[in-house]
């Protein structure tokens, strides 16, 4: 996907895009957050951070930087109630402009399988997370039973050139974790990789947590 489309895609639909999230692909996000074991004062990158439906579920004393293409989407983030400290930054996740090593722990929502090179944006977050950092993910991802992914390759072309709902969301029908995780031979140690199974090829999804291994 062109990342002007992405950025105009999700512009577009910032003021929708919870509401979406919420009917299609409402997943608690508390225990994702608490996946990453965070401490008071350290630095979390939110990749992607969207509309901040992340925001709530971070605790007390925690500095968030959250990163997205999209400002409009950023505005809607702005108007969460959240307990951390929260900052937000206009950046493109493939191409980070923080140092090597700045965060303690990241975390990624619903964000790889709509980047254009997901294994460039991984890269990217194991750059600037530290040694030994940990990485919550939870996505969308192509299912494991033949049967549901025969629909995902037929939603693909649409749902990554026209959305679903249509102009709303883009994102790849086929992001095949398998791929992206094992066969990548990134720096990364999976502790969980907890798969979400459905007959709804559009409900089929992951939860992982990576650590971050390099040296």
């Amino acid at each position: 996907m062109q990342l002007a489309k992405i950025i105009e895609t999700y512009d577009r639909g910032a003021a929708d895009y919870e509401s979406i999230m919420l009917r299609y692909w409402n997943i608690d996000r508390k225990p994702l957050i608490a996946s990453l074991q965070l401490q008071p004062g350290q630095i979390v990158l939110d990749a992607a951070a969207g509309t901040g439906l992340n925001f709530p579920a971070y605790p007390e004393g925690v500095h968030v930087v959250g990163i997205d293409l999209s400002e409009k989407m950023l505005d809607e983030a702005r108007k969460k109630h959240v307990s951390a400290d929260i900052t937000l930054k206009v950046t493109d996740l493939e191409n980070l402009d923080f140092p090597d090593n700045s965060f303690d722990a990241a975390v990624s929502g619903f964000t790889l399988c709509v980047v254009a090179n997901p294994v460039r944006a991984l890269e990217e977050i194991l750059r600037v997370t530290k040694p030994g950092a940990l990485i919550a993910i939870l996505d969308y991802c192509k299912s494991r039973n033949p049967e549901v992914y025969k629909w995902q390759e037929l939603i693909y072309d649409a749902a990554i050139e026209l959305g679903f709902p249509t102009g709303k969301i883009k994102w790849n029908a086929l992001m095949d974790y398998d791929e992206l995780i094992y066969n990548s031979k990134l720096a990364i140690e999976v502790l969980v990789d907890e798969r979400i199974e459905n007959p709804n090829p559009f409900s089929c999804g992951c939860q992982l947590l990576l650590r971050n291994s390099k040296s």
